[in-house]
């Protein structure tokens, strides 16, 4: 996969979630940023809390442990004691500088969230892969003959196998990983 077909899944506290979907924090803060070029796609998975819930048509849904919705990153700023990050940085980023310094340590990055999308039906962390998962007819076996991951079996009787034993998400990233990027008819 082309680093032009990439983009991130980012873990998300579900507090900080809570002020992203407000439209409060327009900044997330990290320790370190991907290798792609601004604008790039981030999914925002909301890491657990017990019955973080959310009314829709008057149905209770669970948000946590859940792919929420989706952002454009289209600027990142160094975050070090010289650099040109927005006057205003800690009201965008719901922390103050001194939160800020002691998560840090040192040097990092601002985020800027951009064309935020909230799902109305938050996605599964199975729905998305590293390496551009495309699984044949409706089934968990990956069909990508491009992937260089993927070994065929020799025999139209077998299903293929996956170097990397599978290419789907088991479990969120600690921080951020690459994934596929989604087309947008996908319904993950």
């Amino acid at each position: 996969m082309s680093l032009k077909n990439k983009a991130v899944l980012i873990s998300i506290r579900p507090e900080w979630c809570d002020l992203i979907v407000r439209g409060k924090k327009t900044i997330e803060v990290r320790k370190t940023r991907p290798k792609l070029e601004t604008p790039f796609k981030v999914y925002i998975y909301c890491t657990k809390i017990p019955d973080w819930l959310r009314t829709v048509s008057h149905e209770w849904q669970r948000l946590d442990r859940k792919v929420i919705g989706e952002f454009i990153c289209d600027k990142i700023w160094e975050l070090a004691p010289l650099n040109r990050s927005p006057d205003d940085i800690e009201q965008q980023a719901c922390m103050d500088r001194d939160a800020i310094v002691r998560y840090l340590r040192c040097k990092g990055w601002a985020w800027n969230i951009s064309d935020l999308k909230i799902y109305d039906q938050p996605k599964s962390l199975s729905g998305f892969s590293r390496h551009d998962f495309r699984g044949m007819n409706g089934t968990d076996v990956c069909g990508n003959e491009s992937c260089e991951h993927y070994q065929p079996s020799g025999s139209y009787m077998l299903p293929p196998t996956c170097a990397i034993n599978g290419c789907c998400l088991s479990k969120p990233p600690q921080s951020w990983c690459y994934v596929a990027e989604a087309k947008e008819d996908d319904a993950l």
